[in-house]
């Protein structure tokens, strides 16, 4: 029997309300077609109707509806945008008292178990879901999902970005080493902060001859400064081919 905790599981359920909101979401853009823009056309229509004939007592009446009209625009996003975040707190709820941890933190990708890829690219339905359903939880919990952002191949200056770095808000990083660096080194990050845009230099030490390793990118001090992209990448030591290689990740 397959339980909500399993990987499998949870993955279709995120996919879903992903793309579930997103309906939700995309009915606030002024677009047509969109609620929003069947009501605004409700408004101007209303508006429109007044003239130079009109009597003074429909001139008020009118304006009063107009006024009714738009505060209905203006609370769409308030009472829509939200409306799945309580689905959220419903499952958070199940896996504190199933698996003892939110599904963020259970769902870390270092095991098997708890794998889940948050930033899937295809089937388009699946990449849609679950980058909707990262939107959802960030606008819920103001914190990123666990997912990876960058891969760096080993050589050069540039980190090649995943599905995961569009709408990134700004996250700690994680390295995540799966080679085996065969020496000791240090990758150095140049990142730029979520708060102000600035950049900061990181610089991880990397131990010898570990397979598989997790660093915490973080600035000394500032160890719970989130960043929102990072721009290049240096590496001094470690063997060349795979032993170079990494993963950003967001912690």
């Amino acid at each position: 029997m397959a339980y909500v905790y399993q990987a499998g599981v949870f993955t279709s359920i995120a996919i879903n309300i992903g793309l579930a909101d997103k309906q939700l979401q995309d009915q606030l853009k002024l677009v047509a077609g969109t609620a929003a823009s069947y009501t605004k056309t409700s408004r101007d229509i209303v508006a429109t109707s007044l003239d130079s004939s009109s009597t003074n007592a429909n001139t008020d009446a009118t304006t009063i509806l107009i006024q009714a009209f738009r505060n209905t625009e203006t609370s769409l996003n308030a009472t829509i945008s939200p409306f799945y975040s309580s689905t959220l707190v419903s499952l958070n709820t199940y896996f504190s008292s199933i698996v003892g941890a939110s599904f963020r933190d259970y769902f870390n990708s270092k095991s098997a178990d708890t794998t889940i890829n948050f930033a899937t690219t295809s089937p388009s339905s699946s990449a849609t879901g679950n980058s909707s359903f990262r939107d959802l939880y960030r606008r819920t919990y103001s914190n990123e999902l666990l997912y990876k952002l960058y891969d760096y191949s080993g050589s050069g200056s540039t980190l090649a970005s995943t599905a995961g770095t569009f709408g990134f808000a700004g996250s700690l990083l994680e390295i995540r080493k799966f080679g085996n660096s065969g020496s000791a080194g240090t990758i150095t990050l140049s990142a730029i902060r979520a708060s102000d845009n600035g950049t900061d230099t990181l610089a991880i030490p990397i131990n010898s001859g570990t397979a598989t390793s997790y660093y915490n990118a973080v600035t000394i001090p500032g160890s719970n400064t989130r960043y929102i992209s990072v721009n290049s990448v240096s590496v001094i030591g470690l063997a060349t081919g795979t032993g170079r290689t990494f993963e950003i990740w967001t912690r």
